[in-house]
């Protein structure tokens, strides 16, 4: 296999993202369709800042202790998926969605191997 270049993220930070991400196509767009139109907005705002809380949270924490990146890295990192995550948008479909995901399932099993 030939060697890629280190992915920007870890493998757990890409699964994180993508699984918060999907919910936007699963759930909560067919529950805010159901809801009167001030409230939908309401719902949509609300969902979203707590998809990207709860992504960058998580992503910061993963990038900071399991890729022993800086707090500030890990931050940035955090905040720029948290936001992706956040939008009322699935980009996991897409393309660059499926890519961050290969890159980083790639690298992990790079390591994987080297190990042995």
């Amino acid at each position: 296999m030939p060697k890629l270049s280190r992915s920007p993220i870890h493998l757990l930070s890409a699964i994180v993202t993508l699984t918060t991400d999907k919910l936007w196509d699963l759930l909560l767009l067919d529950m805010a369709r159901h809801l009167p139109l001030v409230e939908q907005g309401r719902f949509l705002l609300m969902t979203g800042l707590l998809l990207l809380v709860i992504t960058t949270f998580s992503t910061t924490l993963t990038q900071y202790w399991i890729e022993n990146e800086s707090r500030g890295v890990a931050l940035a990192k955090g905040l720029s998926l948290g936001v992706l995550a956040g939008i009322p948008y699935s980009f996991g479909d897409t393309e660059v969605g499926l890519v961050f995901m290969a890159w980083s399932g790639i690298n992990e099993l790079q390591k994987a191997s080297m190990q042995d």
